[in-house]
This record gives structure tokens, C-alpha cells and sequence, in this order.
């Protein structure tokens, strides 16, 4: 495994937001964009388990680009009309029964998702510099950014068009819009922990019911470890109630976004 650290991809108010590559040693099929959690508040591209994960998707021929995005961002570091999108957005999801943190979807948040949106478009423009063999995109995110991960496969129509990934995995995580699930966009996986007491698994549950109605590709599984970052162990070590590999079902995903993995070290 090769790593290219501190790659910037975007500014934001005159400081540059960076990125850490992890390549395989031969040419990658895709790569796998990690956006960390933290409730958009904290956290770093260098969280725990960014080397354990990336490593495992090497193995499998994908790159991994562990990205950083602004964090704690007020309301007056956006544009007036986004800052309504979001409050309105706020409005109809906790109206609609999510019961998230009111700061995970405020702006804090649409800064992360406008990051890692641009990021995903960055990585899709140079990924013939790295030698990855393909431009699609499949955003792994880790709560918060699992949030922000969804909320680019399938945005809500007054917010900023960005680049969508070709598939989400979102772990432990929940979707800020679910009224925007439609069948026309990339699957997207979501793993959540039965003991999960900082997004109650109630809210996954929605965003499969919303998906239901849509005919959206969305699929929930559930593991039976307890704790909110469960789902990370769990895609790397876990199997479902019916015996199969998480990190298989993840494999599915990919295969259904034309990203296909290969099997070297499962």
C-alpha cells in the first residue's frame, strides 16, 4: 500500500481542506472515499481505524481517500438562500419524525456535505493521476459523515447540486432528507447498531420506509454489537443473523454501482 498524505482539494475561505490517498500497489478498480464522523464538530481524516480500513480496501484493488471537511461551521459562513434550504430542511425532518441533534442538520452539516461533495468531484478529475482505473466514487461515511454521505446520493432539490457518488455506505448513521429518496439514485447501504443511543436506530428505520415508498435503492442491516461506532467492527469482522460477511454485502453494493472488487485477501 502506497499513501500520498495531505493532497489539497478545495478552499474554503482562504484555507485549503486536504485529503490522504491509500493506493494498492497495482492499478486501483475505483476508490472508496472515507468521510469520518464526529457530529460535524470534530474529528480528523486520521480517526481510528482510517490505516485498518484502508488497508482491507487495497487489498480488494479500490483506493481510499480519507478526507477532512470544515467543521463547526456558523450559519453566516453560508450564502442567505442555503441558510434557509437548511433551516426549512431542519424543519420538515424533525417534523417528519427524525429524532437527530438539531445541529446535525444544520450548518454544520451543509458545509461537510458541500466538502465532501467537492472532494468526490476532485477525486473523480485526477483519479489518472494516481493510477486508479476508474472515476467512480463510493463514499464510505462514518455517522456524521455517513449523513453527509447520503445526503449527496440523494439531495434534496433546494439544496446545491453536487457531485453524487455511484454508491454510499453509511455506518451508524441516519438520512437528513429522507423525502429526497428516489429510485433514480446511487445505492446506497446502511449498517446500523440495534444499541445505537446517539442516532436511535428509529431513524434508519425511516429513511427504509421512505426508500420503500420511493422504490429508492436503499437497503438497512443491522448488527447486534452494542455502541454507536459498532458498525465500523462490524463491517470488518461481522456476520448477519444469516451467516453472510458484512464487507460482503458492501461488495454487493459496489457490484451494483459497476465497481467491482476483487477478491484478494477476503
Amino acid at each position: 500500500m502506497r499513501v500520498v498524505q495531505d493532497v489539497a482539494y478545495a478552499e474554503r475561505q482562504g484555507q485549503p481542506l486536504a485529503l490522504d490517498l491509500f493506493l494498492p500497489t497495482g492499478p486501483a478498480h475505483a476508490t472508496v472515499l472515507l468521510a469520518h464522523g464526529g457530529g460535524f464538530f470534530r474529528g480528523n481524516r486520521h480517526a481510528p481505524r482510517v490505516g485498518e480500513l484502508a488497508e482491507r480496501f487495497c487489498t480488494e484493488g479500490l483506493a481510499v481517500a480519507s478526507v477532512s471537511y470544515r467543521l463547526a461551521t456558523p450559519a453566516d459562513a453560508l450564502p442567505p438562500q442555503v441558510r434557509k434550504a437548511v433551516k426549512a430542511n431542519r424543519h420538515r425532518a424533525l417534523d417528519g419524525g427524525l429524532t437527530l441533534a438539531r445541529r446535525l442538520l444544520g450548518p454544520a452539516f451543509e458545509a461537510a456535505r458541500q466538502d465532501i461533495g467537492a472532494a468526490t468531484g476532485f477525486l473523480r478529475a485526477t483519479s489518472g493521476e494516481h493510477g486508479v482505473a476508474s472515476d467512480k466514487i463510493a463514499i464510505l461515511g462514518i455517522s456524521a459523515g455517513g449523513i453527509a454521505g447520503l445526503a449527496l446520493g440523494h439531495p434534496p432539490a433546494a439544496l446545491l447540486g453536487l457531485p453524487r457518488p455511484d454508491a454510499v455506505l453509511a455506518l451508524g448513521a441516519a438520512c437528513a432528507h429522507p423525502w429526497a429518496l428516489h429510485a433514480a439514485g446511487p445505492p446506497c447501504l446502511m449498517l446500523h447498531s440495534v444499541q445505537d443511543r446517539i442516532i436511535a436506530p428509529s431513524n434508519a428505520q425511516q429513511a427504509q420506509r421512505a426508500a420503500m415508498r420511493a422504490n429508492a435503492p436503499l437497503v438497512l442491516l443491522t448488527c447486534r454489537r452494542k455502541g454507536h461506532n459498532a458498525p465500523v467492527l462490524a463491517l470488518l469482522q461481522d456476520r448477519d443473523k444469516d451467516g453472510v460477511y458484512y464487507w460482503d454485502h458492501m461488495r454487493a453494493l459496489f457490484r451494483r454501482a459497476g465497481i467491482t472488487p476483487s477478491r484478494a485477501g477476503a
